[in-house]
């Protein structure tokens, strides 16, 4: 296996996205191709050039905080070490390419997708590797904010901290929420066209509000 970073466009961005991406995540949690075209996209490929899996990151240079969108492997090959390595090459990378000062990822509550379809992997499965490489999740009531018009939100997420500068840490349990919540609004504007006000929304700004959100 080798990992390569990918720049769209590519055509291996297009295998990625219809072999791995489309099996392993529902319509709601998916966006299009053409959006991996500006991501930060490492790729893990077998010895005949076939992609087995990949991660794909957001990157907001003014903010500095990333957003591990997807980290998704061909179906026939989880299980096997592939996720792990390829997560840790990527964790390493960006932090010496980037320097962020948050690495973030979404999640799904077990509690919450219980009925997760099983092609696109299990919940409990998914939260147990990332908490394997010290992964914690803000406390805060965190959806997914529609990626379109037709897909709607997804409740029931976590947003879970993979990496965080030492200046951006209130104490070893808990995150300064100021990165968090600057990411969010500019998350909401660039998905919802707007920084929402109802009142699923409200909730999340309140927990992002005034005092250090703490890592479950």
């Amino acid at each position: 296996m080798r990992i390569l970073a990918v720049a769209g466009p590519h055509p291996l961005l297009a295998e990625f996205h219809a072999e791995v991406l489309t099996p392993s995540f529902p319509p709601s949690e998916l966006g299009s191709l053409d959006e991996l075209d500006g991501a930060h996209v490492r790729l893990a490929l077998d010895d005949d050039g076939r992609v087995l899996g990949g991660a794909v990151g957001d990157w907001d240079p003014e903010l500095r905080v990333m957003l591990l969108g997807y980290l998704a492997l061909r179906p026939g090959v989880r299980g096997g070490g592939i996720g792990g390595a390829l997560l840790d090459d990527t964790l390493a990378a960006w932090r010496a390419e980037h320097d962020p000062c948050l690495i973030l990822a979404e999640v799904e509550d077990p509690e919450a997708h219980a009925g997760a379809v099983e092609e696109h992997g299990d919940p409990a499965a998914r939260l147990r590797f990332y908490r394997r490489r010290g992964a914690r999740a803000l406390d805060i009531p965190y959806f997914q904010p529609a990626l379109s018009p037709e897909s709607g939100r997804v409740p029931g997420l976590f947003l879970m901290v993979l990496h965080a500068a030492p200046e951006f840490l209130a104490s070893a349990d808990a995150v300064d929420p100021a990165p968090v919540r600057s990411f969010m609004e500019g998350y909401f504007l660039v998905t919802e066209g707007a920084i929402p006000t109802d009142p699923q929304a409200n909730a999340l700004w309140d927990a992002l509000s005034g005092a250090p959100v703490p890592l479950l």
